[in-house]
């Protein structure tokens, strides 16, 4: 009879520890991702249009009026290009129409006036929030009379969750280079 005591304390405490383990499994926590930040110092780009300043972290590329910062540590790039603005009207309605595709994939848009007539740079910047969108910001400049620029922010893959600390410090970068240009019209 002691055989079968112990036995069975045996199997309930077996079972117990079995069952127990099973019960309050705790799965290790997802990684996060280490992000350094651009470098706070800055080059200067500057071509007979246009001139802007970057971040250390990045690299400007350039090929038939079409331009790119790009942030490898971000895989992501500022891209723009840099038209003369002979019909300022079609200009504008194709910068709409690109946003409202967007819009009507359900991001939210928020618009920014971008006035500057000292050195005569005006235009839109829009961020735009939403599920799996391709960009979250896209702008035009001109100075109303010889430039019109449009462009917007890229990523190698669709906007997220997993990227959203980038996405946001990439927003800044974009307001950064926005604030930092100038035309130099050398032609």
């Amino acid at each position: 009879k002691l055989i079968y005591f112990f036995s069975a304390i045996i199997l309930t405490l077996g079972l117990y520890l079995f069952v127990s383990f099973d019960e309050y499994y705790i799965p290790k926590p997802r990684a996060l991702i280490k992000i350094e930040l651009p470098e706070s110092k800055t080059s200067l780009f500057e071509d007979k249009k246009i001139s802007f300043r970057y971040s250390n972290s990045s690299y400007v590329t350039v090929k038939n009026n079409s331009y790119k910062i790009i942030y490898p540590n971000y895989f992501s790039d500022i891209y723009f290009k840099l038209k003369s603005s002979t019909d300022l009207d079609l200009e504008l309605y194709n910068f709409e129409s690109s946003i409202s595709v967007h819009e009507k994939q359900g991001a939210n848009i928020n618009a920014n006036i971008i006035s500057d007539e000292e050195n005569s740079i005006f235009g839109v910047l829009c961020f735009l929030d939403g599920v799996n969108i391709a960009t979250s910001s896209q702008f035009f400049l001109t100075d109303s009379v010889d430039n019109f620029i449009v462009g917007g922010l890229n990523f190698n893959r669709s906007i997220s969750s997993e990227i959203e600390v980038q996405n946001i410090i990439m927003k800044q970068e974009i307001f950064k280079f926005i604030e930092s240009l100038y035309w130099t019209n050398e032609d």
